[in-house]
C-alpha cells in the first residue's frame, strides 16, 4: 500500500495516548534569549522559563473517527491516483491516434508531390523549351521526394 498523508495522520493520531501520558515539557531560555524544549531537565547554561502541559489524549471516539477519516482518505488518494494514471493512458493513446494520423496525412501528401513532379517532368520532355538541366532538376527533386516518402512512410 503507498505511503500517504493519512496513514501519517492515523499513526499520530494512535501514538498521541502514549505521548501525552509520558511528561511535562520545559520552555528553557538560554544566553541571548535562545529557546530550547527539553523533556527532562533544561540544559546547562538555561534556566526553566514555563512548563508546559501536553494536551489530554484524545478520546476513544476521536481516535475512531480520526482512523475512520484516515481510511477515507487513504481510499480517495488512490482513487484520485486511478483516475490520473486513466487519464494519462487517454491523453497517450490520443496523442498516439493523432500522430498516426500526421504521418498518414504526410505520406499522402508527399505522394502527392511525387506524382506531380513526375508528371511535370512527363511534361517538360515533350516541350522544345526546357533544358537537359531542367530535366535533372526535376529528377533531383523527385528523388529528394522519394526518399522523404520512404524516410517518414515507410
Amino acid at each position: 500500500m503507498p505511503f500517504c498523508i493519512a496513514h501519517v495522520a492515523a499513526a499520530v493520531v494512535i501514538a498521541l495516548p502514549a505521548l501525552a501520558a509520558s511528561q511535562t515539557i520545559q520552555r528553557c531560555e538560554g544566553p541571548g534569549g535562545r529557546i530550547t524544549y527539553s523533556n527532562a531537565d533544561c540544559p546547562e547554561g538555561t534556566r526553566p522559563v514555563k512548563a508546559l502541559q501536553p494536551a489530554p489524549a484524545p478520546s476513544l471516539e476521536a481516535q475512531r473517527t480520526a482512523q475512520d477519516n484516515a481510511a477515507r482518505d487513504a481510499q480517495a488518494v488512490q482513487q484520485m491516483a486511478e483516475q490520473r494514471r486513466s487519464q494519462q493512458a487517454a491523453a497517450a493513446q490520443v496523442q498516439q491516434q493523432q500522430q498516426r494520423d500526421q504521418r498518414g496525412a504526410d505520406c499522402a501528401f508527399l505522394q502527392g508531390e511525387i506524382q506531380s513532379v513526375h508528371r511535370m517532368r512527363n511534361l517538360m520532355v515533350n516541350r522544345p523549351y526546357y533544358s537537359l538541366d531542367d530535366l535533372e532538376q526535376m529528377d533531383r527533386h523527385a528523388e529528394q521526394l522519394t526518399t522523404d516518402y520512404r524516410r517518414v512512410c515507410g
